[in-house]
């Protein structure tokens, strides 16, 4: 894909897991040197992407050789030496985070600022974002200051089939069967238990509506999605077990926000994007339950 120099981009990915496959897709196939600012430790990411390939920082407080805070001033520094004539590319994730601990106001200047600084330049920027993070109107205003690309993937059946059934499946839902959600202090939806499918009458139609309802909560329920090519009974194992980190995450959710004056902004915005990718569970559990 081509990016046009002295630019910002955003890109819309879902999950992280799909966000991670076209960045190793795009570093195996082009010629332009890659660095990539992550709020991923190394270790996570090397499961993903070829970290041979690629200068990576980490977007963390934690310090360490590799790790880069985030300060916007910070970023910004390393994001403009390529003014000078480097053909780098740098891919800025964790992009929600940095809107949760900086406010949107504050990140709209900054990409405002940085897109003017870029301006006839080699550099290029690369943002990543989920938009079901974002409020509308203030998605919009930020997409008047960077180039949105839509990425083109190869589907999987699993993921047409998906596609498919939503729009049928949205056309069917009664009243009643659709949810209104609570948002989040991030702008995202606010999870909540929906009602324990039965083993009894489990179907593949069944699943894809639940992995539906799931996903527009801004879980990350990939590891569901295999479950469509499973048979009644071990599609129904998969889906028993997934239902349950959701349970826990939801709990931990909650009893964040009934903490949420003792908790910081910056811990907030972690834990909030951990619970939903589904991981770390056990940790942040005993970390606010014990």
């Amino acid at each position: 894909m081509k990016f046009h120099r002295g630019n910002i981009f955003s890109i819309d990915f879902t999950t992280q897991d799909e966000l991670l496959a076209w960045i190793d897709k795009e570093v195996e196939n082009s010629e332009s040197t890659f660095k990539l600012i992550s709020r991923l430790p190394p270790r996570r990411l090397l499961e993903h992407v070829d970290l041979s390939k690629i200068q990576l920082l980490w977007l963390s407080e934690r310090k360490s050789n590799y790790s880069l805070p985030p300060n916007l001033d910070k970023i910004r520094s390393h994001l403009m030496p390529l003014a000078d004539g480097n053909e780098e590319i740098t891919i800025l994730d964790g992009f929600e985070w940095l809107v949760n601990m900086h406010g949107s106001e504050v990140i709209l200047n900054f990409i405002h600022d940085l897109s003017d600084s870029l301006q006839g330049t080699r550099a290029r920027l690369i943002i990543p974002i989920n938009t079901l993070a974002f409020e509308t109107t203030w998605l919009a205003r930020l997409r008047k200051e960077v180039i949105h690309v839509k990425i083109i993937n190869e589907k999987s059946e699993i993921d047409s089939f998906i596609e498919t059934e939503e729009e049928i499946l949205t056309e069917q839902l009664s009243p009643s069967e659709r949810i209104e959600y609570e948002l989040g202090v991030d702008g995202s939806q606010r999870l909540t238990i929906l009602s324990r499918l039965p083993s009894i009458g489990f179907t593949r139609k069944i699943l894809v509506k639940r992995i539906l309802q799931w996903r527009r909560m801004g879980l990350d329920v990939s590891e569901l999605e295999p479950g469509l090519n499973y048979d009644s009974e071990r599609s129904y194992e998969l889906y028993s077990r997934v239902e349950e980190k959701i349970r826990r995450v939801v709990e931990l959710e909650n009893y964040l926000y009934h903490h949420i004056g003792s908790i910081g902004t910056t811990e907030l915005a972690t834990a909030l994007f951990r619970i939903k990718q589904l991981t770390g569970i056990d940790e942040l559990e005993k970390k606010y339950y014990s």
